[in-house]
């Protein structure tokens, strides 16, 4: 509360309005007087000075490979973006374009290895392996005994097949993936029956001998076209990736294991396959009894 001092002998002014009044020395209310700003806290004062410091330090230092920061030295001053007087020559930029192309056909082999051939219809195949020497060649008419993978080609592979193209697992048999007990089982058909193949996978195997593989591009409109055409996937999830898949380009690997001619006689293991139902590529596993043990344990089997 200010005190209000009146000196012997003045008097207030008459133009001076009431409000001014003489404050008592040492108020804290006088004219021009405000609060005490507050103390900044000692932690904040240290780190200030050291920030300060080092600036400073930084800033004065002789040696500019460590000014410029972790002991690395600044980039050299000889103009361009990276550091170049002179753009590349030609003989350069046609030595980088090789080296690209060089690499490029490398990374393509190891995706399509083998030979390209096209048929006069049309139709593409690769020759993975040639067979035997000795082995049979496969004709219209002879029944064929193959392990086959069918792969689909990654976006955009189509149009570049002969080029590249990233295959991609789809389902095999006789090969043992996915879990599947089908090691050495073969897919058997008759070489030029309806349906037994797609109608772009027999012609490509014409001419094939024993222990041969070619991988043929499968278009869609000759390839699963139906439920009928072969073969078929043995487990449900490879039925829906073909269901997903069968409107894209596909790749069908066969590996001809064996050429019963049309005119050889079969042999008594052949009659016992004829008699087998086809598509079959497991064992049936009869269910175990019922037990409240198991049932407690969880166990299904």
């Amino acid at each position: 509360m200010a005190h209000r001092v009146t000196l012997p002998g003045v008097s207030r002014p008459r133009c001076a309005p009431p409000s001014i009044t003489c404050t008592a020395k040492g108020s804290s209310d006088a004219p021009g007087s405000g609060p005490t700003p507050p103390t900044p806290p000692r932690r904040a004062l240290l780190g200030g000075a050291a920030s300060y410091a080092i600036l400073s330090s930084l800033a004065t230092r002789a040696d500019p490979a460590v000014a410029y920061g972790l002991g690395n030295a600044p980039p050299p001053k000889t103009g361009g973006l990276f550091g170049r007087k002179q753009p590349r020559s030609e003989a350069e930029i046609r030595a980088i374009r090789e080296e690209a192309e060089r690499r490029r056909e490398e990374r393509e082999a190891e995706e399509n290895p083998g030979e390209l051939v096209t048929l006069p219809s049309g139709i593409q195949y690769r020759e993975l392996d040639e067979g035997r020497a000795d082995g049979k060649t496969a004709c219209k008419g002879d029944t064929l005994y193959i392990l086959y993978t069918v792969y689909r080609l990654a976006p955009g592979a189509y149009f570049k097949y002969s080029s590249g193209g990233t295959p991609i697992f789809l389902w095999s048999r006789g090969y043992g993936n996915e879990g599947q007990d089908d090691v050495g089982a073969t897919y058997r058909f008759v070489l030029g029956d309806s349906d037994a193949v797609p109608s772009a996978v027999a012609p490509a195997l014409v001419g094939m001998r024993e222990g041969g593989r070619r991988r043929v591009l499968v278009p869609p409109q000759l390839g699963w076209t139906s439920d009928a055409v072969g073969p078929r996937p043995a487990t449900f999830g490879a039925g829906r990736r073909l269901e997903n898949h069968k409107e894209e380009p596909l790749l069908f690997e066969a590996e001809l294991t064996r050429v019963r001619k049309s005119d050889e006689a079969p042999t008594e293991e052949d009659l016992a396959a004829d008699l087998e139902p086809a598509g079959w590529s497991g064992v049936f596993k009869l269910p175990a009894p019922p037990s409240p043990f198991r049932d407690k344990l969880g166990e299904t089997s």
